[in-house]
């Protein structure tokens, strides 16, 4: 059954026990809906509880029910892969597909940001595939103020090799 997105107001806060499961099956959906995700990194986003004892793992949820999460990993830790020197990286963004595009996304990085500014990081970083076709989140990181740093663009190291863009927001 796919939800609905109730007219409560969505609310972002840390992931708790009981939303890992549920964060990561709306993880698998996800990016199974735009790319062909192998099973190793299905697994990998399944596992919300290896995040969440590594990483910071934040949820967005209308009411009692979870409808996406993203994974801040700073500098060095087991889930950074880009974020240098006091950088926080946003990782394994996920929205339920069923409820895209209806603030959940954005609420999200929002709490990502407010998070990140409470614990002192200057600057949030992520990277995303770089076509503009439907569910590519540009517009979005743009408006939330997140600037493109090509500098930083690099070749994805799954088939088909995507380009991925670089963003960056000074907190």
């Amino acid at each position: 059954m796919s939800p609905v997105l109730p007219t409560a107001r969505i609310t972002v806060d840390l992931a708790r026990a009981e939303d890992f499961e549920r964060a990561g099956e709306i993880g698998v959906a996800a990016y199974r809906a735009v790319l062909d995700l192998s099973e190793e990194y299905a697994d990998a986003l399944r596992d919300v509880a290896a995040r969440a004892a590594d990483a910071v793992v934040l949820v967005a949820r209308s009411g009692r029910e979870v409808l996406g999460s993203l994974t801040l990993a700073a500098a060095g830790g087991a889930y950074a892969q880009l974020a240098r020197g006091d950088e926080l990286e946003v990782r394994m963004f996920t929205v339920d597909p069923a409820v895209q595009r209806r603030g959940a996304g954005e609420a999200l990085l929002r709490g990502a940001v407010e998070w990140a500014q409470e614990q002192g990081y200057p600057a949030l970083v992520l990277s995303v595939v770089s076509s503009d076709g439907p569910g590519t989140p540009h517009r979005l990181y743009e408006r939330l103020g997140f600037r493109r740093v090509p500098s930083r663009d690099y070749v994805g190291d799954w088939e088909p090799h995507p380009q991925m863009w670089f963003y960056e927001l000074t907190v």
